[in-house]
């Protein structure tokens, strides 16, 4: 079981997450299944519809009429039917009863009637064996259409309709359509039958069982009623005088007075109450307004500040007289010299204004306090009151509650008797005036034209359910695809960073050369693959863990991933910013970069390690980007251990003494999982960057190649998503279709010139 559960976490790992922005790209990726679905779909439903046969409709209308029809101008034992949602549906049910079918398959006679007797398993039995059915029990020999109409329409005794038509009420009610005509007073009675002129005549006979039904069913219970309350009324008017003597009584021994309906203690109340709400609205406004202007007095504002808050017509007087002798002084002060006559004199009538706006102001706050206090002193005389009626009304509770209990009885009883009394009247009044609530409006017409199959319809729907199917099916498709389709996949199910994501070189003749491809960001420094390629490299020193050299260790899970096209065209692209970086060719075994980059070596790092000679010697340098490359080996690398060269101290020593001369070291490794190479070398890194093909390299195949760094999967970098298709990557980056290699300058690129 834990097994289990595990390789059940291992596929949630795997899958994608599903969003409608991938949604949207699955379906794109795979147009033209999403195209074929809908198009078969319309092509085998079209075959199928054909050979149904056609059958025919025919819709009889009656409508609903909630107003009162009763002679007598007086409601019966049923009202009339409302005009609500509820009366229609629920008579839209009662068309489609069983009392109402039976009724219209003894009128019609149809259990002899192949349409609906054929479709019995006992009429199939017979039609295989030549033989012609024999009518039920209930059957009737063929009777003219109005005559049998007539009579089913007078017949009141239920028993009459047997059970043996089950069957044919079943098929019957297989063909039978009763609906609301949208919202409206309407109800359709619409029928189905091979043969367009009985689909109208059991239409209209539908309609005619229903109205008759109505009726019946409304004397019926009227006749009841009658009798049903002449029992009850002299019940329940002994019990209403009861009730009022004992109400009565109970008020005479308590001295309980009412007025208006209401006892006056509990009036007096609900006055207080609201008397001493508005005292205490009015004392803490008043307490307010004082508080606000004493805090404003008692924190130093000036005079001037204090009447802006005052709502006074003198202070608004007092205040513009002070601003006119201050605006005068203040002229005059710029005029003549402070002895002058006129500024003595204006100065004393600014201390005059300033003397009478602080006394007015003095005089408004005595008058907040006078206001105040007496509204605290009213509010306490109003409470003081309100607190002595409610110690008087507990005392009286206790013989009010009681009282209302006779009094809801008797009034109850009061009701109820004149409820009954009313009725018994209407009943007794209205009992041979009723008059149905539907009429027919519209008749049934035999159909010119079949009404099914709707071929059109079903063709249209089926094309629809293929479009919906091929969507799903891609979308399912990209699920279940085994690789890496999105680069926030990448995070989520491997836990690393997404570095960039690369696009695909082109195929066929548009591929580049392999020699072109290891050098793509120098032939083509403005193309997206470039831009790629710089993406990656930004993000890697944005992730060094320390300053000084490094080494990147590049590889990939398998071969044919790309790993040594990244690694080349990354070194280069530190070349051609001013650094000094060295390539490595790390696979000892194949060689794809010694093979590209100096097909011409006479020695590689292999045979240097071998023979202990400095692995400087074998180095060379590209005279156009002055890049640094160390091939694998030479022309003919000996037969020797690779794995154990690789863990020897001389390398090791080597890899140590390259990094004093070169500020990044880019190794391009051979895959993980073929060979130990990749994983021996992760020992020397610092940064390990995995490479993965978009949409190719399994997820799990993937997983297990980072699991096999062991130790050294703490210095994984990132993931970079190499060869993705264009339009893939136009709709990660929000560009628009065809964005990528369609605006990008090409530049011819020149070969390497390596040289010792």
């Amino acid at each position: 079981m834990q097994r289990a559960a595990e390789e059940f976490n291992e596929q949630e790992e795997s899958g994608g997450a599903l969003s409608l922005e991938r949604s949207i790209s699955a379906v794109r990726k795979r147009l033209k299944l999403v195209l074929a679905a809908p198009v078969v779909a319309a092509i085998v439903v079209s075959g199928a519809v054909l050979m149904i046969p056609n059958r025919y409709e025919a819709a009889a209308v009656v409508q609903i009429d909630p107003r009162q029809k009763s002679i007598s101008n007086i409601d019966g034992v049923i009202s009339d039917l409302k005009g609500d949602s509820f009366t229609v549906e629920s008579e839209v049910e009662i068309v489609k009863s069983r009392p109402i079918i039976l009724k219209v398959i003894a009128a019609l006679d149809l259990r002899n009637d192949p349409e609906f007797f054929g479709s019995s398993l006992k009429s199939h039995m017979f039609a295989k064996l030549g033989l012609k059915p024999a009518a039920t029990k209930a059957g009737r020999a063929p009777k003219r259409q109005h005559d049998a109409i007539a009579e089913i329409l007078t017949i009141d005794d239920p028993s009459a309709v047997r059970p043996e038509s089950d069957e044919v009420a079943d098929t019957f009610n297989q063909k039978l359509k009763v609906s609301r005509v949208r919202n409206t007073l309407l109800i359709e009675i619409r029928f189905s039958a091979n043969d367009a002129s009985k689909a109208a005549r059991i239409a209209n006979t539908i309609a005619e069982v229903y109205i008759k039904e109505q009726l019946d069913s409304k004397t019926r219970a009227a006749s009841n009623a009658t009798v049903l309350l002449e029992q009850k009324l002299d019940e329940m008017r002994k019990k209403v005088s009861d009730a009022e003597h004992k109400v009565e009584a109970w008020k005479a021994d308590h001295n309980i007075f009412d007025s208006e309906g209401q006892v006056l203690s509990e009036k007096q109340m609900t006055r207080m109450m609201e008397q001493a709400v508005s005292a205490h609205t009015a004392t803490t406004e008043a307490k307010a307004k004082y508080e606000q202007f004493q805090k404003l007095a008692r924190a130093g504002d000036s005079v001037t500040t204090i009447a802006e808050v005052l709502k006074s017509d003198t202070v608004r007087i007092l205040k513009e007289q002070l601003a006119n002798v201050t605006r005068k002084s203040a002229e005059l002060k710029s005029k003549y010299g402070p002895k002058h006559p006129d500024i003595l004199k204006i100065d004393a009538e600014l201390a005059q204004a300033r003397a009478q706006l602080t006394t007015e102001i003095e005089q408004q706050l005595a008058n907040f306090k006078n206001e105040a206090d007496v509204a605290e002193e009213r509010e306490r005389q109003v409470t003081l009151s309100l607190s002595q009626m409610k110690e008087q009304q507990v005392v009286s509770k206790g013989a009010s509650v009681e009282l209302k209990d006779f009094e809801r009885e008797a009034i109850s009883s009061k009701q109820l008797f004149e409820a009954l009394l009313a009725r018994y009247k209407q009943t007794s009044e209205t009992q041979g005036f009723q008059l149905p609530d539907v009429r027919v409006i519209e008749r049934a017409d035999a159909p010119q034209y079949p009404a099914s199959p709707k071929r059109r319809q079903l063709v249209s729907i089926a094309a629809a359910f293929g479009l919906v199917l091929g969507i799903a099916l891609s979308v399912l498709l990209e699920l279940m695809a085994p690789g890496i389709s999105r680069h926030d996949d990448i995070e989520r199910i491997f836990d690393v960073a997404h570095l960039s994501s690369v696009p695909s070189q082109g195929s066929g003749e548009t591929q580049p050369s392999a020699a072109r491809a290891v050098r793509l960001v120098v032939a083509e420094p403005s193309s997206a693959y470039a831009d790629a390629i710089r993406s990656a490299r930004r993000e890697l020193d944005m992730r060094r863990i320390s300053p000084g050299p490094r080494i990147i260790l590049v590889t990939s899970s398998i071969a044919g991933e790309g790993a040594e096209l990244i690694a080349s065209n990354l070194a280069h692209n530190y070349a051609m910013t001013g650094g000094r970086p060295l390539l490595i060719d790390g696979d000892m075994r194949l060689q794809p970069l010694t093979r590209q980059l100096a097909a011409q070596r006479q020695r590689g790092l292999l045979e240097q390690i071998i023979m202990s000679q400095p692995v400087d010697a074998a180095i060379l340098r590209d005279g156009l980007t002055g890049l640094h490359f160390l091939p694998a080996a030479g022309p003919k690398p000996p037969q020797v251990s690779i794995p154990e060269t690789l863990s020897s101290n001389t390398l090791a020593s080597a890899i140590t003494r390259l990094k004093s001369q070169f500020d990044t070291i880019i190794i391009s490794v051979p895959p993980l999982l073929p060979v130990i190479d990749g994983r021996i070398l992760a020992d020397y890194a610092d940064q390990i960057v995995f490479v993965m093909a978009w949409q190719k390299t399994p997820k799990q195949l993937a997983k297990t190649a980072i699991k096999t760094l062991g130790s050294n999967d703490r210095k994984l970098t990132g993931v970079i998503l190499n060869d993705v298709a264009p339009e893939a990557l136009n709709e990660a980056r929000g560009w628009p279709s065809g964005y990528l290699g369609s605006h990008f300058s090409v530049t011819n690129g020149d070969t390497p010139q390596y040289a010792a």
